[in-house]
């Protein structure tokens, strides 16, 4: 009981820091829109970001993922005194190869920008460029960020990891609110940079706190270190799908109209938010469990482990994809829309939004699947499927967009992710013989049927009120408490209806909170 409260308090700090760091990270793109609009600037910006945001998130994640079940195997094999000097060795090799990178990076920018831009018109493309070099420092700020995250989740300290949104995004809205006018878009990458060393500065006191002493070690030889290296090599795609499928769509979009890279952009972002969230807390208390279970050979409770957190998954993203196809458009305009960022704009990224939302199922799956393959050794089933997800990416685009312009784009990538993500679980079907595939499907059920009635709930409660009351659509403040209500009576329409069906993880929830009642 003492072990199942100590998740829960983690999963529960994971979400109330992830859910700070997601509003203040909506707080920054709000003022982004706000100073620089969706034109040539932004396009330039996000595509540069993007480029490099690729190679960070994959580095810093390639780490974390191969490092906790690294450090399980180290506490498993020679104790957890020697787990300093093997955390600390990641480390150095870590930023010796991330320097590395930052000179290959800056070298074949120009690659690099053609691969993921290359149909912007010259000014730009060199704008995307010079952007594109100015972030490459980033890269070896993201490698000491990868190696404490996979430390401090693996010894159970999940709060600051879940927290480290917060000293970025006061990076940028500082920057956005004090600097911007005088710096720019130039000024807005650097500050980009300064975000994510200030998430490992951040770190430093927690990875202290937990017990780890840092001292300098170089050991090229240590097989525990290059076994998570070798690992990591094809965890590198398979981590970052989302990524690599959105440079994809970045490439595909320079060569629509102007702001189409933006809009994309920026309704990819809302689309994510419940995975970073929820999603995120969920695998990363879920990973260290499963790295445990399936390394001591406990087959039935890494499969109990990987059907619990796949029910809970589903149970939040079905109504959350209903939702924004629903509520797409108020959802953009309340977000977005003020200073330079347009009606127009805001109604092109709410078309986008509608589009891209069917992958967040199958995005948050992707993320808890793709541990479930570490925490067996395997990393070469996800990178396979991760570049049948990328083809597939790409196949669909160019059939797509002919008819569908930047909407066919997110379509595009929403089959995809899909496709690959159930591609996944037939493998691993084969893999774990018997996980519960039944109880998958009747959860998918069950939910999708509560999501449907309860997304017709928030349709009547906005859309409905504004046409008997069209007074209504006018501020953006009335719009917000419109939008508020019919969310909340969307929630409370599908916790009802998943409790009337019979949804375990619902049930449970209302017999906690009766249990909490009756003892007070």
């Amino acid at each position: 009981m003492d072990k199942v409260n100590k998740l829960t308090r983690s999963a529960t700090a994971l979400i109330v820091f992830a859910l700070i760091g997601k509003l203040m990270g909506f707080t920054r793109e709000m003022l982004i829109a706000n100073y620089f609009g969706a034109g040539m600037e932004t396009d330039a910006f996000n595509a540069a970001l993007r480029s490099t945001n690729l190679l960070t998130a994959v580095v810093s994640n390639a780490i974390a993922n191969t490092f906790i079940p690294m450090l399980s195997k180290v506490e498993k094999e020679e104790g957890p005194d020697r787990i300093k000097y093997h955390t600390n060795n990641m480390l150095l090799i870590s930023m010796i190869i991330g320097a590395a990178m930052i000179g290959i990076g800056v070298l074949a920018a120009p690659l690099i920008v053609n691969i993921t831009s290359g149909g912007f018109d010259p000014e730009t493309y060199a704008l995307t460029l010079r952007l594109t070099k100015l972030g490459m420092p980033v890269i070896i700020f993201a490698s000491i960020v990868g190696v404490m995250t996979g430390y401090l989740q693996s010894r159970g300290y999940f709060a600051a990891t879940g927290a480290i949104p917060i000293p970025l995004n006061i990076v940028y809205i500082v920057y956005l609110v004090v600097l911007s006018s005088r710096f720019g878009i130039v000024g807005l990458t650097i500050a980009s940079v300064l975000g994510i060393l200030a998430q490992a500065i951040f770190l430093l006191p927690e990875t202290v706190k937990s017990g780890h002493k840092f001292f300098p070690v170089l050991d090229f030889r240590d097989k525990y270190v290059i076994h998570a290296l070798e690992l990591s090599i094809p965890v590198l795609l398979s981590v970052a799908i989302n990524d690599i499928n959105v440079v994809v769509n970045t490439r595909f979009a320079s060569s629509l109209q102007e702001g189409t890279v933006t809009w994309l952009n920026y309704a990819n972002k809302l689309n994510v938010l419940i995975l970073g969230i929820f999603i995120s807390a969920i695998t990363a208390v879920a990973f260290p469990i499963l790295s445990k279970n399936f390394s001591e050979g406990d087959m039935p409770a890494g499969r109990k482990s990987m059907a619990a957190g796949t029910r809970l998954i589903l149970l939040i993203t079905i109504p959350s994809m209903v939702g924004l196809i629903v509520l797409a458009q108020p959802i953009v305009e309340i977000a977005f829309m003020r200073g330079k960022f347009t009606q127009f704009a805001a109604d092109m990224t709410a078309q986008a939004l509608k589009f891209y939302a069917p992958a967040l199922c199958a995005l948050s799956l992707s993320n808890l699947l793709n541990r479930v393959y570490y925490s067996l050794q395997d990393t070469k089933t996800p990178l396979v499927i991760s570049v049948i997800s990328v083809v597939l990416n790409i196949f669909f685009n160019f059939i797509l967009v002919r008819f569908l312009g930047h909407r066919g784009l997110a379509l595009g990538l929403s089959l995809a992710t899909n496709l690959s993500v159930l591609i996944s679980f037939i493998i691993l079907r084969r893999k774990l013989g018997h996980f519960y595939g039944w109880s998958y499907l009747r959860a998918i059920i069950k939910n999708f049927f509560a999501a449907i009635v309860m997304g017709l709930v928030a349709y009547l409660g906005y859309f409905g009120i504004l046409s008997l009351v069209p007074a209504l659509d006018g501020r953006t403040i009335t719009k917000l408490i419109l939008l508020l209500f019919s969310v909340g009576a969307a929630i409370i329409t599908y916790g009802g209806l998943s409790y009337i069906l019979g949804v375990g993880e619902v049930k449970m929830a209302v017999d906690i909170i009766k249990s909490k009642f009756r003892k007070a």
